[in-house]
């Protein structure tokens, strides 16, 4: 969502005893369209995490999606829902709705299945594939997929991935990412 340029990224999370969560992620991002531009787009969430001795844990996270600055007559603003459960902290899945995609007033759905295999001291390399729905907007369902490696040295990851997708029909073709590799540096404190 850059348009191929660098992005600068920022989160920010609580996770209480309970499992009770809240929190704040920011990007720049580069996004021009006839019905205005967007530079920044910033989320809020809050959910709840369950985990237990047992190999499967879950979450159900409620998202608002924000974008600060944005011109244009039409607020791209809305609220998604995901319930996500993971398999012995290496095979996950995630569903997603909402029913204002982009502030549209249609209902989006997606999935998406992911896994990491460790297989050196900091290095894990791992693989997903999902699918988005926004029939309702006048886009066809596509798969995006993607396959990578990273590592952790301290308190800095290093990422390098790469993405794709099918190309879908409707008024987003003209704008779907194209296949691209992505190098990112993330640092937790």
């Amino acid at each position: 969502m850059s348009d191929g340029d660098p992005a600068l990224q920022l989160g920010l999370d609580y996770e209480h005893d309970t499992g009770l969560f809240i929190g704040a992620w920011a990007s720049t991002i580069d996004i021009t369209s006839p019905m205005g531009q967007r530079d920044v787009e910033l989320d809020y969430y809050v959910g709840y995490h369950y985990s237990s001795y047992a190999p499967v844990s879950a979450a159900v996270t409620i998202l608002r999606y924000t974008y600060p600055g944005q011109t244009g007559v039409h607020s791209y603003e809305y609220n998604e829902v995901l319930i996500a459960a993971t398999w012995k902290e290496r095979y996950s899945i995630e569903f997603g709705y909402t029913n204002d995609l982009y502030g549209l007033d249609v209902i989006a759905r997606h999935w998406e299945i992911r896994s990491e295999w460790p297989v050196a001291n900091a290095w894990v390399i791992g693989a997903a594939l999902g699918s988005n729905d926004m029939s309702d907007a006048g886009i066809s369902s596509y798969l995006h997929w993607d396959v990578g490696a990273s590592a952790r040295f301290s308190r800095l990851t290093f990422d390098l991935r790469w993405y794709d997708n099918e190309r879908p029909d409707g008024f987003a073709a003209s704008q779907s990412a194209n296949s691209q590799f992505v190098v990112s540096i993330s640092a937790a404190f």
